[in-house]
């Protein structure tokens, strides 16, 4: 009679993943999490954690909430650009960021081919146009809600001639649909014609919350080729006529102005951020009676 194999009272021993498989797992529960905990787990993972610069290729420090410590956040993401060792090709982030930390991107890769800022209120154009300057293999670039202006478009554009997907997005479709008064100063079209005159190689666009007009949009079409997906949602100077409907019949992909923004993962800071619009708009209303009255 065969005696059965008593099973093993040990678990699997973990530090024995090979670091190729680490490397997958790792990409899997996120950069900050490796960097707070799985990367000190033991020896091996530290190993794979610190040493393996192919795991810092991708850095997303995304979704991890409004309120977070700011401070931790930036020092945590040097570190992971540290760890890239000149390799990191794409990089994200939210809620945080400024001016020194962009520099200090730009300091330490040359290589980056995506880049996504969401909600970073502390960077503006300045930082964002070095970054451009010093990134000229940039294929996708991601700017939702933030301290920026919509006419650095040419700057970049003309930085970035690689560029193919850009998703420039503002907080301008809070608001409600526009007034006659307003349209004064809720009218630009220099963020479009930026984009018309440098991002000739463009394939995907999204504007959504832009203050272009049909002209701008016209520029676009006109200066971009290659347009294949549009997203013009909440772009309230839009007026999709026949004319215009002809200048998009070449698009494979559009999403119009009033179309839902339901799939739009990003909802702008109502608190401080739409304040800040309706002061401005309350000023430029004063402004403009002011004048009125002179």
């Amino acid at each position: 009679m065969k005696r059965r194999k008593k099973k093993s009272s040990r678990g699997r021993d973990w530090s024995a993943l090979q670091p190729e498989v680490l490397v997958v797992i790792f990409r899997k529960i996120g950069a900050l999490e490796v960097l707070r905990t799985a990367g000190s787990v033991c020896r091996s993972w530290r190993k794979v954690a610190t040493e393996e610069p192919q795991l810092w290729r991708r850095i997303d420090m995304t979704n991890h909430g409004y309120g977070s410590d700011a401070l931790v956040l930036m020092d945590l993401t040097r570190c992971a650009i540290d760890r890239s060792n000149g390799q990191l090709e794409e990089f994200s982030i939210e809620y945080f960021g400024d001016d020194n930390l962009l520099q200090y991107l730009c300091d330490r890769t040359s290589v980056l081919k995506r880049l996504c800022l969401i909600s970073c209120w502390q960077l503006y154009d300045e930082a964002i146009i070095e970054t451009a300057r010093r990134q000229p293999l940039l294929e996708e670039l991601q700017i939702t809600f933030g301290s920026f202006s919509e006419n650095m478009t040419e700057i970049v554009g003309r930085e970035c001639p690689q560029l193919k997907s850009f998703k420039f997005n503002n907080t301008w479709y809070n608001l409600p649909p526009f007034g006659p008064d307003d349209n004064e100063y809720l009218v630009d079209d220099e963020g479009a014609f930026g984009i018309a005159n440098t991002m000739h190689q463009l394939r995907h666009l999204q504007l959504i919350g832009n203050r272009m007009t049909n002209k701008g949009l016209k520029a676009i079409l006109d200066g971009c080729p290659h347009l294949e997906t549009l997203d013009i949602r909440r772009c309230r100077n839009v007026k999709m006529d026949a004319d215009m409907r002809a200048y998009c019949a070449k698009l494979k992909t559009m999403r119009l102005s009033e179309d839902s923004l339901d799939g739009y993962q990003f909802q702008a800071d109502t608190d401080g951020q739409l304040d800040y619009i309706n002061f401005c708009l309350s000023g430029a209303a004063f402004y403009r009676d002011g004048c009125q009255e002179a």
